[in-house]
């Protein structure tokens, strides 16, 4: 039996390459997005637990959240520091710029004191874009019934999203969409009726 030797002509050989590399460069990106956007949902998922948790926590050495006042300007890190950090834990604190570090990369930053006191969560820390919406995400610690009910609809609850209740973002999902889209800092709010997950109309890609 004569076998027959296969060769492929250069032509050949560049245009099997140039279809690989098309296929990859239309595959690869949209991976990384579905990994990115996983890895981002658990983070938030975790974060918004565990703080939650920490409170809880705090409640047992401390008393009730809602004998707390709303620390005054530049004061909220401090505050962050001694009553929930001792609850929550992280592997870095920068004092001077009043950033808490977590294990897993992620940031709390901001502190800004206005009816509440208003932090940014950064899921991969200084890395980029440092933007709210794309890997910033807003929350709140509400220290009075009426700033608790008007955010978070619920007197009861002492930390949620940025965009919740009658303040916010909304009681539809496309209302949500829509402040999402015009005030990002408003996008928690839908992330937390997602779920945490990133939809496919999301508005924003990273």
């Amino acid at each position: 039996m004569i076998s027959k030797k296969v060769a492929f002509t250069l032509a050949e050989v560049l245009i099997t390459m140039t279809i690989v590399g098309t296929v990859a460069a239309l595959t690869i990106p949209t991976l990384h997005y579905q990994r990115i956007k996983k890895e981002y949902t658990a983070k938030l998922k975790n974060f918004y637990s565990k703080m939650n948790n920490a409170i809880l926590d705090m409640e047992m050495d401390k008393g009730s959240f809602r004998d707390m006042r709303l620390p005054t300007q530049g004061n909220g890190y401090d505050w962050y520091i001694d009553n929930i950090d001792p609850y929550l834990g992280h592997s870095y604190v920068d004092s001077n710029n009043k950033k808490v570090y977590y294990k897993d990369g992620s940031t709390i930053l901001t502190f800004y004191t206005g009816g509440c006191l208003d932090v940014d969560y950064d899921v991969n820390g200084d890395k980029s874009p440092n933007r709210a919406g794309y890997d910033r995400y807003r929350f709140l610690y509400c220290f009075t019934d009426a700033n608790r009910t008007s955010w978070f609809g619920n007197k009861d609850i002492f930390f949620g999203t940025y965009g919740s209740g009658l303040s916010g973002a909304g009681t539809t999902r496309n209302s949500m969409i829509q402040k999402c889209q015009n005030e990002p800092i408003w996008c928690t709010r839908l992330l937390q009726n997602d779920q945490w997950e990133f939809k496919s109309d999301y508005p924003f890609k990273f």
